[in-house]
């Protein structure tokens, strides 16, 4: 990977965002091959986890900024390995939501202990306390303009997901 820096600061900004994100990708993807999954599996069957409400597709899609196409197909993928089932929805003809599957509560126990352990102690062994909060809020910021640039904003999570239990023991 290369140290770009071609004068401007945005441009310099913008492209060590990108790098800094394959970067911590590349070393969790390594270690989620160990486990023929990916960590955006591994994201939507931890969502599915703290969920306390059946989800739909377009719901998972919603929670992780993805196109529902794209879930749509990663779902179909994850239900033939048996890590989750799409049934029958209960809001109305044609609706389907999406159970995990003890297979999936398997995987997920496992590789997102080792694929969360890893980009945590890269995130905290690079930065102190104060600079993660400090990037924490300066992403938020450009994410929001993001999101603002396409008409939207940023939604609170909803009660019925239950963010303490997303949390790992990375100690």
């Amino acid at each position: 990977m290369r140290d770009w820096d071609v004068g401007d600061p945005v441009i310099n900004a913008w492209t060590l965002l990108r790098q800094a994100s394959r970067a911590v990708d590349r070393v969790v993807e390594a270690e989620m091959d160990a486990y023929r999954t990916t960590m955006s599996q591994v994201e939507l069957l931890n969502i599915l986890r703290v969920s306390s409400v059946p989800l739909t597709p377009g719901d998972l899609a919603s929670y992780t900024a993805r196109e529902k196409h794209s879930v749509s197909e990663m779902l179909s993928r994850m239900e033939r390995a048996g890590y989750i089932k799409k049934v029958k929805g209960r809001r109305g003809r044609g609706s389907v939501e999406v159970v995990l599957q003890p297979a999936g509560r398997d995987l997920l126990s496992k590789a997102l202990t080792v694929g969360s352990t890893q980009a945590y102690w890269i995130v905290r062994s690079s930065l102190s306390p104060e600079e993660i909060d400090r990037l924490s809020g300066l992403l938020k910021k450009v994410r929001d303009g993001a999101l603002a640039a396409q008409g939207l904003q940023p939604e609170s999570l909803p009660d019925t997901i239950d963010v303490p239990g997303m949390l790992i023991d990375v100690e």
